[in-house]
């Protein structure tokens, strides 16, 4: 169980009460958009209007302008464009805008997968080759090609113009495409940085459109905005600025969206109920990533293309499944991870967790990565080893830049790419030793101990009274949540166990709590192990988020816990 500290903000109580009063929320919503950053005036209309008024112009971006002009010359000259987008949700959602858009205009478009196991991340030779000989003149990238250096130069070589579209961190050298958009390049002025790929997609459609007088943008996105939205919040997007506004308008269309295989997808996973940022990034999304990690992602493009509804319920349906046999891949892995990090004691004193396996899947390597890094908060990379060659994905804790650190390590490495918190990455097997090595020391005066402590965030310590649903339905007001944006978190202090028991076989903690003659229903996802150092009786500090649980029909607030600490017993005699 891993040790935590929590964090309570300090807070200028006068501004927060004047925030309340203004704009008509409760003193703990205004407390929040305080912790926020936001404090102004504008910035808190901005922040709950949440006003379509408030997205930046297209033209701010770098290159846009010559990807416009590009765009309308093929048109022009019934050129056919290949779309070549990545494996995963951002990359595929990205894929299907674009290709509808395009389309939709009358071009002749084809788009491109490559394959995670064969190919794997980004731009490549073989497929360039492809797809000059399948007739296309023009590639547009989407979700990747920032780092295509070489491949771009091969590209012009054999008569191929590139449309870079992506959104990853660049390297001090840009591809000489045709034009190269990623809001992330230096020499970019526009002012949000932190679009998702297809959030960088969305951009250029409504480039073209506003260039060509056609379409607004608010038409755009009542077309388009449920996928974007599905992109945004796979992708782990900050949930701010423009990012905000596409992922709030296009929850509000998700449940009635007007795409085949969209459709399909919700009614097979979620069926009728609630559709949240959560709903997407952990029912939704890990079926439409399954194809991409474990078969083609080319049949999750395909379902969001189709036409036919029983096309769309079986490739839902296939999607599901695979979805399943990922999940018990990933736990098998997960294990031997575990095992590997128990049978080799060396390691345990690294900042940075280096593990290598000959019998993992190279597509599931990043969602264990993710979990080893949850449970040791260390820095982790995981190699699937393939004869002499290994594919790896690592995933990175608040404050260490992965990314920097895979800069740091290149001249061992085959290929790299990715943002500061996750990063993928292709080495020579008989390297990952020496690259173990290099990158811990790279790490010894970056990573801290304080770092590998994990922090709880909290925006107040309340008093139970202000748990209620009035309290509740005011802070879902600063929905939706995400990086950046998280789930509003508060503490009650010294309150106690009424009972507690586990659910899942072990893995989750429930709760009932008891303070001023209060009970509170608590749940704690992931958190069975705290059963074993708990008891009925103890008087503990709770963290938590605040949830509405409906069953049956009959609607009550709910802990969502975040850690828990014991404390001496209750002083007051509750």
């Amino acid at each position: 169980m891993l040790k935590k500290k929590w964090l309570l903000k300090e807070i200028d109580k006068a501004r927060v009460l004047e925030i309340s009063k203004t704009f008509g929320v409760s003193p703990l919503t205004s407390i929040v958009l305080y912790n926020r950053g936001i404090r102004d005036d504008k910035a808190i209309q901005n922040f709950l209007s949440k006003d379509q008024a408030a997205l930046h112009d297209p033209f701010l971006m770098r290159d846009m302008d010559k990807a416009v002009e590009r765009i309308a010359a093929a048109k022009e000259a019934n050129e056919k464009i290949t779309i070549y987008g990545d494996y995963d949700v951002d990359g595929i959602t990205a894929i299907a805008v674009l290709y509808k858009h395009l389309s939709g205009m009358g071009m002749s478009v084809d788009y491109y997968v490559p394959d995670r196991m064969q190919e794997g991340y980004g731009v490549n030779r073989d497929a360039l080759d492809k797809i000059k000989a399948n007739g296309s003149t023009l590639i547009i990238t989407v979700d990747t090609g920032i780092t295509a250096v070489e491949e771009c130069e091969y590209a012009k070589s054999i008569g191929l113009d590139l449309i870079i579209t992506d959104h990853h961190e660049c390297k001090e050298k840009i591809p000489k495409a045709y034009a190269a958009i990623d809001p992330k390049r230096k020499d970019c002025g526009y002012p949000f940085k932190n679009l998702a790929g297809v959030g960088v997609v969305f951009k250029l459609i409504t480039a073209i459109e506003a260039a060509a007088g056609r379409r607004s943008t608010a038409e755009l996105i009542d077309k388009y905005a449920d996928f974007m939205c599905l992109g945004t919040v796979a992708d782990i997007s900050p949930l701010i600025d423009e990012n905000r506004i596409i992922v709030t308008e296009g929850l509000k269309r998700f449940k009635n969206t007007k795409n085949i295989g969209l459709k399909a997808l919700i009614d097979v996973s979620v069926g009728d109920k609630f559709i949240t940022t959560s709903t997407i990034g952990y029912i939704i999304a890990p079926r439409i990533n399954a194809s991409g990690r474990l078969g083609c992602a080319s049949r999750s493009v395909e379902l969001f293309l189709t036409d036919s509804e029983k096309t769309a319920k079986s490739l839902a349906r296939s999607l599901c499944d695979e979805n399943s046999l990922r999940q018990q891949t990933e736990q098998k892995m997960f294990k031997e991870a575990l095992d590997y990090i128990e049978e080799h004691p060396e390691i345990n004193d690294d900042k940075i967790l280096v593990i290598a396996h000959e019998n993992w899947h190279n597509g599931i390597v990043g969602i264990v990565s993710s979990k080893i890094t949850e449970k040791f908060y260390k820095p982790s990379i995981l190699f699937a080893v393939d004869g002499d060659e290994a594919k790896g994905s690592g995933r990175s804790i608040s404050g260490f830049n992965l990314f920097g650190a895979l800069e740091n390590c290149s001249d061992m490495l085959e290929k790299f790419g990715g943002h500061e918190l996750a990063a993928g990455l292709a080495i020579k097997a008989e390297n990952i030793e020496e690259f173990r090595k290099k990158i811990n020391e790279y790490s010894k005066d970056k990573i801290s101990e304080n770092m590998m402590i994990p922090t709880v965030m909290l925006d107040a310590a309340i008093k139970v009274p202000y748990i209620n649903m009035d309290t509740v339905h005011d802070i879902n007001r600063l929905q939706p949540f995400g990086v950046e944006n998280p789930t509003p978190a508060f503490a009650v202090r010294n309150i106690r166990i009424h009972k507690i028991s586990v659910m899942s076989e072990g893995k989750h903690l429930r709760m009932t709590l008891l303070k001023d003659g209060k009970y509170l229903d608590a749940v704690g996802f992931g958190m069975g192990e705290y059963y074993h150092h708990l008891e009925e009786g103890d008087y503990v500090d709770v963290a938590f988020a605040l949830d509405i649980n409906d069953y049956k029909g009959f609607q009550n607030v709910q802990l969502i816990l975040k850690d828990i600490k014991k404390v001496d017993a209750d002083k007051d005699g509750n």
